[in-house]
Order: structure tokens, then sequence, then C-alpha cells
């Protein structure tokens, strides 16, 4: 079970996909504002923050840039509408980038798939 938190402009969806973790037995949590998403990631309350990289206000490459500075243990995945934007997952470290409109099934493989990647670097850390 993970801590997750989706902020997205589209709150239907980012419901919606909340739904589909708490079914799959994850706690999740939805927000609007982007700056107390990262309060919370950086005081430990989430293991994974979803968010639309094309929101209005804070998002996108800053809002990466600083989350991987306040909150460097938590896992990112962002959702956008241009492929385009895809290219940031490889150049800014995101554990994915995924389409909009966003796929319940998709996001939940992504989510499991960010969250066994955390806990490999965290084993790994642990040993080392």
């Amino acid at each position: 079970m993970a801590r997750v938190i989706i902020c997205d402009d589209d709150q239907e969806s980012a419901e919606e996909l909340a739904a589909a973790l708490r079914a799959a037995k994850h706690e999740a949590a939805t927000s609007a504002h982007m700056m107390d998403v990262m309060r919370d990631a950086a005081a430990g309350k989430f293991d994974l923050v979803a968010f639309g990289l094309d929101r209005v206000g804070f998002a996108g490459e800053h809002a990466i840039e600083v989350m991987q500075e306040v909150a460097p243990q938590v896992s990112v995945i962002g959702f956008h509408r241009r492929p385009s934007e895809f290219m940031l997952a490889s150049n800014a470290s995101l554990s994915a980038v995924l389409p909009r409109p966003v796929s319940a099934t998709i996001f939940l493989y992504a989510v499991a798939r960010a969250l066994e990647s955390q806990r490999a670097q965290i084993c790994a850390l642990q040993s080392a």
C-alpha cells in the first residue's frame, strides 16, 4: 500500500484516479494546489505524487525541479496532452508521463512500476 496524491486542474479525472487507487488498497488524495502537495511531500506524507504537467499556474519543468529538491524520495508521475512533453520523463527523472485522458488501468500500472523502482532504490541504498 502506498500514499499517493494527485494534483490536477481536471478534478473529476483526479477523483476517478484516486478512487481506482483506493480500490487497489492504496491511500489516495487529491489537491488543487501544487504548493500544498510539495509541502506535504517534503514532510513525508506521500510516496508518490501525480500531477498535470500542463496545469495552470505552478507546473511543468519548474514544479518537477522543485519537487526533486524538496522531496527527492517521492516518485513523480506526470500527465500531459502533448506527446512532445513525454521527453520530460527521461530528462527530469520522472517515473512516467502519461497521455491525457489518463486511463485508470494505465495509471495503476505506472504507479506500481514507480513504487517498485522506488523500493529497489531504497534497498540498494540500505545495502550500500
